[in-house]
């Protein structure tokens, strides 16, 4: 989804701070990058934020702080996409991606990780198998937009996500219609939790999937991007916030 309307605001702290990092390491070198992975208990319930962050942003902490309290989460990730290999032109380098990500993350109980390049996974489906299976007892909870919702239908084994994980479901005020009228809201109606027990989402057991309208900031990974190009006269082109063959968002877009 996109910003709200109105025009851009000054980049906060956590957006200079994404925009350093990721200008200093699109240049940088490409060693690889060996991170542990984020700790998690069984019995935790952990909520995936998928997308390339590219740059990762306030907006991204916004949403997240929003949703480990609407879902009361126990942690959250952010799972930092390697990268579309069929788009001709891809996000940044994971190893800038993945430190400018670490460098926004101020919450104790949110994490960024590579985990789907280690794993070696494409698609959501095949992620959250490969989580499941190197986080046995782990309780994990699939983050969307709305307008994600609303061409879940076409993503890979969109079926088999919904199935496997609840989703929870975050949108900007005004946009219950368009989810409410998407192919997977009408088949999973029956699953359907109400917004005033969100807090129950994680517990549930799969298919369940919750809606929540949250509030959102006037920020985007395009913008930042945009303003990457103009301060260094690089064309910084990143993944677009459609859904990519991976079947998912290439970029986080809740208000981002």
């Amino acid at each position: 989804m996109g910003a709200v309307a109105g025009g851009p605001a000054a980049p906060c702290r956590g957006a200079r701070i994404g925009i350093s990092l990721y200008t200093a390491h699109r240049a940088g070198n490409e060693r690889a990058m060996r991170h542990a992975l984020p700790h998690a208990r069984p019995g935790q319930v952990i909520g995936l934020l998928g997308g390339s962050f590219d740059p990762p942003h306030e907006g991204h902490l916004h949403i997240s702080r929003e949703a480990l309290k609407r879902f009361a989460l126990d942690r959250l990730w952010w799972l930092v996409s390697p990268g579309n290999p069929l788009k001709r032109q891809g996000p940044a380098p994971l190893v800038a991606r993945m430190a400018a990500a670490r460098a926004m993350v101020d919450h104790p109980r949110m994490a960024a990780t590579d985990f789907e390049a280690r794993a070696g996974t494409r698609y959501t489906a095949e992620t959250l198998a490969a989580l499941m299976a190197a986080y046995p007892g782990v309780r994990f909870v699939w983050l969307m937009g709305a307008d994600n919702l609303a061409q879940f239908h076409h993503w890979q084994d969109w079926r088999s996500i919904i199935e496997t994980v609840p989703v929870g479901v975050l949108a900007r005020p005004g946009q219950r219609i368009s989810a409410r009228m998407s192919p997977a809201a009408r088949i999973y109606g029956h699953a359907r939790i109400a917004g005033r027990d969100a807090r129950a989402l994680g517990r549930a057991d799969a298919p369940a999937w919750c809606f929540v309208n949250v509030p959102m900031m006037d920020i985007s990974s395009t913008h930042l991007r945009a303003r990457v190009a103009a301060q260094t006269g690089e064309n910084v082109s990143g993944a677009e916030r459609n859904a990519d063959c991976t079947g998912r968002a290439a970029s986080v877009k809740f208000g981002s």
